[in-house]
């Protein structure tokens, strides 16, 4: 998946992390880390930006604007991502990062838990299946300054594999859209997909500091997937180094591509950039593409793992064909 992440403020808004002590951290069992948080939300450690790109323009570079809670409660009371031990963790989308409860003490939404939810990847939608009720002596210990999401256990259903999974929503409050992966496609296939990755980051101001500008691109993520009106669609982290002996630097992007039919090169419509020293970047991964009913519209969540903490984050298609970071949730970590 994904390879590495963004900072705590939705959207990766230009500012720098300061990094604290930290006690020991709750480490979830999924690709990412799930657990454990500070109260105190993390400020970036790197500078960052999110710049939304015209079609076939050259996009200006700007801080992007904190982003407000946007949640629908039609999508459903709550989100679930994986936890230790076959569970689930459950995200309240109207908690913000300075109101995250103790897992113990926290108020799950009417229908949080117990509930049927869909389990969701990048690939797809995996099956069905149920998460148990909140009990709240059974909750993980969380250390010292620290924060996590509740914990519910999550119930196999028969035939349905419960391993695999990356987000999960009530049931019957999203489809998903298959993506493919650059390492499930052919060997012609995904070096024509660098190539036409690479020729469009190459079109972006990605180098603020211009020290980058010559170096060129790898390309260490990408999914692949066709939206409504065969709008060709590619979620991608593009990376560019500058190996300094002292202070190894690196560009590293996500970028969101179209193309219409008919048309030859894709196009930057949303991208995300940081630039920071190897150990300070943040990694992004993938979680699922999907389609709310609530307004049918494309949506894309992205996970961010600090290596203490994560939080997850939305991207959503507008009608009008301009993605925007619709929502995101609390930072949980230490």
């Amino acid at each position: 998946m994904f390879g590495d992440m963004l900072p705590n403020s939705p959207g990766w808004n230009a500012a720098v992390i300061t990094r604290c002590l930290r006690p020991p951290m709750l480490v979830a069992g999924s690709a990412l880390l799930w657990s454990a948080c500070t109260k105190d939300q993390p400020q970036p450690r790197v500078v960052t930006g999110e710049h939304p790109v015209a079609p076939m323009t050259k996009p200006a570079d700007s801080t992007a604007s904190v982003v407000p809670v946007r949640w629908n409660a039609t999508d459903g009371t709550a989100i679930y991502i994986p936890a230790e031990g076959g569970a689930a963790q459950v995200i309240l989308p109207p908690v913000m990062d300075d109101s995250v409860p103790k897992p113990a003490s926290a108020t799950l939404p009417m229908g949080a838990a117990p509930a049927s939810v869909d389990l969701f990847a990048a690939f797809g939608k995996i099956g069905t299946v149920s998460v148990g009720e909140f009990v709240a002596n059974t909750q993980p210990e969380v250390g010292e300054g620290c924060d996590a999401w509740p914990v519910v256990p999550l119930r196999e259903t028969t035939g349905i594999p419960v391993q695999g999974w990356r987000i999960a929503l009530q049931a019957g409050v999203a489809d998903a859209v298959h993506a493919d992966s650059i390492g499930s496609m052919s060997r012609g296939d995904s070096a024509k997909l660098v190539v036409e990755i690479n020729r469009a980051a190459a079109q972006l101001p990605l180098d603020s500091a211009g020290v980058l500008r010559r170096v060129p691109f790898g390309v260490t993520r990408a999914y692949r997937l066709l939206l409504a009106g065969d709008v060709e669609t590619v979620i991608t982290v593009v990376e560019r180094r500058l190996n300094m002996e002292a202070s190894p630097r690196v560009e590293r992007t996500v970028l969101v591509l179209e193309r219409a039919p008919k048309t030859r090169q894709y196009s930057a419509v949303w991208r995300d950039t940081q630039y920071a020293a190897e150990d300070d970047l943040i990694a992004v991964d993938l979680l699922a593409v999907l389609m709310l009913h609530d307004g049918r519209r494309p949506t894309v969540f992205l996970g961010l793992d600090f290596g203490d903490g994560s939080r997850v984050q939305m991207l959503q298609r507008s009608d009008a064909g301009k993605w925007t970071l619709y929502w995101s949730s609390a930072y949980t970590g230490c």
